[in-house]
């Protein structure tokens, strides 16, 4: 690796403190900040995203733009529950919260602290029946077990009233801003979604009932997903038909939801600039494209958009790296290559995200040649009706459809697998085994640890799969009787179907959807390989083209192709940048010249090829029009492979 002075061996984790954003959304913060300013008050906000998909941090920068500085309107007060909660019952953590929000509001009236702080001592004094008159929250305390104990010392006996409570809240507010000029408080409650959910849902109540008060903006950091956790105990289970409890529920306390824009983070300046920090990549290396196009696939294919897990794959790179330069003198030329380093880090992504394909590569590197055996020793179970041989895209397959989260990624963990034996194969100091090169990788990283896999895609791809499956099928029965048998492949996390030929023979089409960006990517895979004739062995693209049966089958494949690649939006071919083709091929057989060109297909006058249909939800893909489409290349595909059959 290439080490500065100055290179750090590790990217932290605590929420960024500058005034910055390094994942591209700066129009999202300000434009939650101007709305915040104009508010009016009371208003509560809640900030929601995934596990580690930056809300702490966000809710840094709104408290330094709102709260901080001589020129600031607002008044701040920030509330951590999850430190609350340390060594403390449900109860006790609920009372020190509130507590804790008594205490800021009325830091600035000492007569206001004094008599919030017996009202306080008497509320607690009575807590299980003064609770139980906020609806829900009697619920939440009785599924807790909450007991009858008072966590406050203090003699007085004064009634008390939740709308006594209310009013000195509301005048030690008044007092703060008045002193303060300010325009008003903010409090800012973090990690509310770390909390044991029914205590969480008690803590939204207390807010909605106790602390509305004119002047005052909760931001909280929480997910509708822990409301609905944490709601079971009053409404069971959530169904479709008491949805509407659990949303009316939210939407009473929560007037403004603002979900971290994830999927419009733009994460590879920091991803890069981070290698470059840890010494995995040079500053130079840093803006070629040779780096950023591979790595950038690599985040896409594993760790994504979250800021978390992206953080925790370069800190696991970076360890790696520091154990490898401990060690004895590394005489592994390729680790040290561009492809090495990018075969390595796709090695590592695998183990961070998808830790039991990982262990597959442990036990059997070269994974071209997992078949029946490693399927044995990962316990699977593959049916074949046909009686033929398993590859390894089928036992990939049989992982992924048992496993629901691997099943949702089995495009990616695929992807990757293509990427690394690309990678390696490809570069000239990769002259050594794929499996020899795959394990020297897979020694240096077994030491370390794997993290938590990346948020489930909310696309069904198995449900998209059926879809595939019975509309296709169908429109190819109804525009082509004569192809008498159309049959879905087996075992597969993919979809995909067989059109036989009355000699037997089948073309085989491989469906494979996966979210990419803010689209739903569908491959379809065509197997329109085929061998050339002993005559045309060797010759240039023009001699092959020129041949009467290739010419002809080349252009009627096109006639269906070449319009759908230019006309409908949606249709895309393949790119091959490395070969300087900065656009999309205009037909199937402009690729193919380029694959005899470039010496790839040895042997064959064609080669598989792969359509993708880009669509913006899952819904789109039972569109007739859109089923037309994959129809009309499934049969040029179906049309040209018989014809080539006889070249």
């Amino acid at each position: 690796m290439y080490k500065y002075k100055d290179n750090k061996t590790s990217i932290s984790d605590i929420p960024f403190s500058e005034e910055r954003n390094d994942f591209g959304t700066e129009r999202y913060v300000n434009g939650l900040i101007r709305f915040i300013e104009q508010s009016d008050a009371p208003i509560t906000i809640a900030l929601q995203g995934e596990w580690g998909s930056g809300k702490t941090s966000l809710m840094s920068r709104l408290v330094r733009a709102l709260c901080k500085g001589p020129e600031s309107q607002f008044a701040g007060i920030e509330i951590n529950t999850w430190e609350y909660s340390m060594l403390a019952s449900p109860e006790m953590t609920v009372y020190k919260i509130m507590a804790q929000l008594v205490n800021a509001l009325t830091n600035k009236s000492s007569d206001s602290k004094k008599k919030v702080t017996k009202l306080l001592n008497g509320l607690y004094r009575g807590g299980r029946e003064a609770f139980k008159l906020i609806p829900y929250v009697g619920v939440a305390m009785e599924a807790l077990n909450v007991p009858n104990e008072n966590p406050f010392t203090g003699n007085e006996t004064e009634s008390i009233s939740l709308a006594d409570l209310k009013a000195e809240l509301e005048k030690a507010v008044k007092q703060t801003i008045t002193e303060g000029n300010k325009r008003g408080v903010i409090v800012f409650v973090d990690d509310l979604d770390r909390l044991n959910p029914p205590v969480a849902v008690e803590i939204l109540e207390l807010l909605k009932n106790v602390f509305c008060i004119d002047n005052c903006i909760f931001v909280l950091a929480i997910d509708y997903e822990v409301v609905v956790k944490g709601l079971e105990p009053k409404f069971g289970k959530l169904t479709e038909k008491n949805e509407r409890e659990f949303r009316s529920f939210f939407d009473k306390i929560i007037q403004v939801p603002f979900s971290l824009p994830v999927s419009s983070y733009r994460p590879m300046d920091f991803v890069l600039d981070s290698l470059v920090k840890i010494g995995y990549i040079t500053r130079v290396e840093r803006d070629d494209d040779r780096i950023k196009r591979p790595f950038s696939e690599i985040v896409e294919y594993s760790v994504g958009k979250n800021p978390r897990s992206i953080k925790r794959l370069i800190n696991t790179l970076s360890l790696l790296s520091c154990i490898s330069e401990c060690g004895a003198e590394d005489k592994d030329d390729f680790i040290h290559s561009r492809a090495g380093r990018i075969s390595n880090f796709a090695i590592v992504a695998l183990q961070v995200c998808y830790p039991k394909i990982y262990k597959m590569l442990q036990l059997m590197p070269n994974f071209l040649n997992w078949d029946s055996s490693i399927c044995t020793r990962m316990n699977l179970h593959l049916k074949n009706e046909d009686g033929e041989e398993f590859g390894w895209e089928d036992v990939l397959d049989a992982v992924c459809s048992a496993d629901n989260y691997l099943s949702q990624r089995h495009n990616d963990i695929r992807d990757l697998l293509y990427l690394i034996q690309a990678t390696i194969e490809e570069s000239k100091n990769g002259n050594d085994s794929l499996e020899q090169n795959i394990r020297s990788m897979i020694d240096k990283s077994s030491v370390t640890g794997i993290s938590e896999p990346v948020a489930e895609s909310e696309v069904n791809q198995k449900r998209l799969i059926d879809t595939l499956h019975r509309r296709v099928s169908s429109m190819i029965r109804s525009r082509r009787p004569d192809i008498s048998e159309i049959k879905r492949k087996n075992n597969t996390g993919n979809g995909g179907l067989f059109l036989s030929y009355p000699d037997g023979k089948r073309l085989e089409v491989i469906f494979r959807p996966r979210v990419t960006k803010d689209k739903i990517a569908c491959e379809i895979l065509l197997r329109t390989g085929a061998k050339s004739p002993e005559h045309l062995i060797g010759k240039s693209s023009e001699e092959i083209m020129s041949d009467p049966k290739v010419s002809e089958a080349m252009a009627a494949i096109d006639r269906t192709i070449t319009p759908l690649l230019k006309d409908v939006y949606y249709f895309e071919g393949r790119t091959y940048p490395e070969s300087g083709l900065g656009t999309y091929f205009k037909s199937f057989s402009d690729e193919m010249k380029l694959h005899i060109d470039e010496g790839w297909l040895d042997g064959n006058v064609a080669a598989d090829v792969s359509y993708w249909i880009n669509l913006k939800s899952e819904e789109l893909f039972s569109d007739r029009n859109v089923i037309e489409t994959i129809t009309d290349a499934i049969l040029a595909a179906y049309d040209f492979r018989k014809v080539a059959a006889n070249f």
